[in-house]
């Protein structure tokens, strides 16, 4: 019997498999576009989820979802102060990215760390999403918009046809559809069905880890104090960093109208200097805190709420995403590490990617992998090149200075991918032009990368990379190399907006003035880039003005407080 001719088998056009927050998002957008949509769930919510840290790109390509998809329910995920107002009052705000350097059995140094600020204009700040009620939300979402929603439901068998797709359950129940989508994790079932899932993973980037959930974490600006430091250590998401390893620190208590007493907390260790045993993941973790003091003073008090969860490496890779009538989601694809928080960042650029595609495939009826080329080299890209930057900053962390250097190179690109997505989104509003918003997917020369479509960026990457790479196999000093790369960075002038106009500090300045670190940053960077940058840059600022100051007005009238 063909797929889809059972006379009372569920027909949809497209089965979702996962209901966290890629599948939810992309059953939104196929349900509003009329298409008959199923959301497959083994567990159901609210369920415990990482992945909590948002970036200023997450948002602003949220934002593109949005209002080109016409889902005002996602938007409310793209500002800390919509989250607050309409979702729920148990996320945390973000307004930095902090790296603090630690050496086992000694205080930390004061000069040793960095400090990336999040502008409040024009959409800032960030948010530490609390998934629980973030996930179910957007659930709740998905079904106003007509998706049927079928949780604790384990599927058994998959035919994949040119025909169709047939699902049957555990218990007998048979679904069937035209395309599926696996919006799993690691264990996604149909990465494991199609045998396309990597024996052994093919990234650089070795980590495991340890996580839960923990109440009475003490603020880190306790322990750890700069003086006259415009944003809070606990207003960010902090990262503990040694040899080998690093720890975050996400809370979600940090902001007065918080009811939210949890934080995240997590630790990262490269197996290949910290190999996995047979102790608890709660006696590991005291081991960190006995290793480094400070660590020890901001988790004196605190007290898991869950049982730790211990993974074993956790990076994943798959040699194929896409196919006739089938495509694997970003974390079903692979998975790098936490460390910059950019996992829902590059999940929103897939499903900005594959919906827009998906939606002309099933109005044309021809789902062949052909029409999903794109999404196989998008997918790969964004995973591979996320672990040349992951895989460099573990080689950083065992020294300071390289670390300083290296994070200027990331901090560096996250602007340059920042300016290149909100010229994109400030043509398309002025024009309603989706053209605007495909060519942020119209075969960009470097898919995946920081910067998708500068070329000197790229190359200035990849020698930094080279450099950071010939310290970890013990070919160059880690202080040499760091100097090496300082030198690339000022030799390269877009490199300026991110350190002139004090979006990120670093505690080895000469001199810190924190009084820069506050709204006028973006605004002087703008009158450069349209007055005295390179046409590299320029390129990315040729919208009017005014386009922006709307938006930024709209987004205020937005705040809550």
């Amino acid at each position: 019997m063909q797929p889809g001719n059972e006379a009372h088998t569920p027909h949809y056009d497209v089965i979702i498999l996962g209901s966290g927050m890629s599948g939810t998002q992309m059953g939104c957008i196929l349900a509003k576009h009329k298409q008959r949509v199923l959301i497959i769930e083994e567990g159901q919510h609210p369920r415990f989820t990482i992945g909590e840290s948002t970036i200023p790109e997450t948002s602003l390509m949220n934002r593109i979802i949005a209002d080109r998809f016409g889902i005002p329910e996602i938007r409310q995920l793209t500002s800390f102060y919509a989250i607050n107002r309409s979702i729920a009052s148990s996320s945390g705000i973000k307004r930095n990215f902090g790296f603090v350097m630690h050496s086992p059995g000694q205080a930390s140094n004061p000069r040793e760390f960095t400090q990336c600020i999040i502008p409040e204009l024009p959409w800032g700040p960030e948010s530490h999403a609390f998934r629980q009620d973030i996930d179910a939300y957007l659930l709740t979402a998905a079904i106003r918009y007509g998706c049927t929603v079928r949780q604790r439901t384990t599927i058994k068998e998959y035919d994949i046809r040119k025909t169709g797709v047939t699902l049957t359950s555990t218990t007998g129940e048979r679904f069937t559809g035209r395309f599926i989508v696996d919006c799993g994790g690691p264990r996604a079932a149909l990465a494991t069905q199609l045998g396309v899932r990597d024996e052994v993973p093919r990234y650089k980037t070795h980590s495991r880890s340890i996580y839960t959930h923990m109440v009475d974490v003490r603020p880190f600006d306790d322990i750890f104090k700069l003086k006259g430091q415009r944003w809070r250590w606990h207003e960010g998401t902090l990262h503990h960093m040694f040899a080998g390893g690093w720890a975050w620190v996400i809370p979600f208590d940090n902001h007065p109208r918080s009811t939210n007493p949890l934080v995240s907390v997590g630790v990262l260790f490269d197996p290949r200097q910290h190999p996995k045993t047979d102790i608890s993941a709660q006696a590991e973790f005291e081991g960190v805190l006995a290793r480094f003091p400070d660590i020890a003073a901001q988790f004196r008090d605190a007290k898991p709420v869950r049982e730790w969860i211990k993974t074993d490496r956790l990076q994943y890779s798959a040699k194929q995403c896409v196919g006739d009538r089938w495509a694997l989601m970003l974390h079903a694809t692979g998975f790098i590490d936490p460390l910059f928080s950019r996992g829902l960042q590059n999940t929103a650029v897939t499903i900005h990617a594959l919906a827009t595609r998906l939606l002309q495939a099933l109005r044309d009826d021809d789902l062949s992998a052909q029409r999903f080329e794109y999404i196989e080299r998008l997918q790969q890209s964004l995973l591979e090149h996320n672990d040349e930057v992951v895989s460099c900053c573990y080689i950083a962390f065992s020294d300071f200075r390289l670390w300083d250097a290296f994070h200027r190179l990331w901090a560096v690109g996250a602007a340059l991918g920042g300016f290149r997505l909100v010229s994109a989104y400030a043509k398309f509003l002025e024009t309603g032009d989706e053209n605007h918003l495909d060519h942020l997917d119209d075969n960009p020369p470097y898919p995946g990368h920081l910067s998708a479509d500068m070329e000197s960026y790229v190359k200035l990457f990849n020698d930094a990379r080279d450099v950071c790479e010939a310290v970890g196999a013990g070919k160059v000093r880690a202080e040499a190399a760091a100097a090496r790369i300082h030198r690339m960075l000022e030799q390269a002038e877009f490199a300026r907006p991110v350190w002139d106009f004090g979006l990120c500090i670093s505690g080895s300045a000469k001199k810190i003035d924190h009084s820069k670190y506050n709204v006028l940053p973006f605004l002087r960077l703008l009158r450069w880039v349209q007055t005295s940058s390179p046409p590299s840059l320029r390129r990315y600022f040729d919208y009017k003005p005014s386009t922006l100051f709307t938006q930024v007005q709209r987004y205020l009238d937005e705040r809550l407080f």
